[in-house]
């Protein structure tokens, strides 16, 4: 993990747009989990987001790094990176593009009978996302389907997250 920091590092430095993002809000596609309890809808932590952004109607990477509450009430770190393109529609300007991640989560299979069970291990997908821009605010969206691999099931959901502009 310390390896994947110091990799991250130089993008940091060199980023056109710098962000602080305070997550979010996910609303998953059934309304409890596989243990009868409600998803955590209100997933909350922090982070923090760089992106490449030169100019609209041009691909661009970006990047963010974001410890958060998972659905599950457990701790969870991820790392997000995508490629996205921004169209300036007036005041608000709209971003659309396709947002890998890994992350380090509470991982349950099929033969965990309670939230109490499950283990941690790296976990990751690929979502579309699309973010809205105000001034210096932005709300991103990204949707990640329903799947279930293997012994693995996961409930589809949709995952907001604001972010703050520091520096540009």
């Amino acid at each position: 993990m310390k390896y994947l920091f110091l990799l991250l590092i130089p993008l940091f430095l060199f980023a056109d747009e710098q962000r602080i993002i305070v997550s979010g809000i996910s609303i998953h596609e059934k309304t409890n989990d596989r243990f009868g309890e409600k998803y955590n809808a209100f997933n909350y932590g922090a982070g923090y987001e760089y992106n490449f952004f030169d100019d609209y109607n041009e691909a661009y990477f970006g990047g963010n790094v974001l410890l958060l509450n998972d659905s599950f009430k457990n701790p969870q770190l991820s790392v997000g990176m995508g490629h996205y393109i921004r169209f300036d529609t007036g005041s608000i300007d709209t971003a659309i593009g396709l947002s890998g991640f890994i992350g380090w989560k509470k991982i349950y299979n099929d033969d965990d009978l309670s939230r109490d069970n499950g283990k941690y291990g790296l976990t990751g997908g690929i979502a579309p996302a699309v973010t809205f821009y105000y001034e210096r605010v932005s709300i991103n969206l990204m949707y990640v389907p329903s799947i279930h691999f293997k012994n693995v099931d996961i409930t589809g959901f949709l995952f907001a997250y604001f972010s703050f502009k520091i520096y540009e």
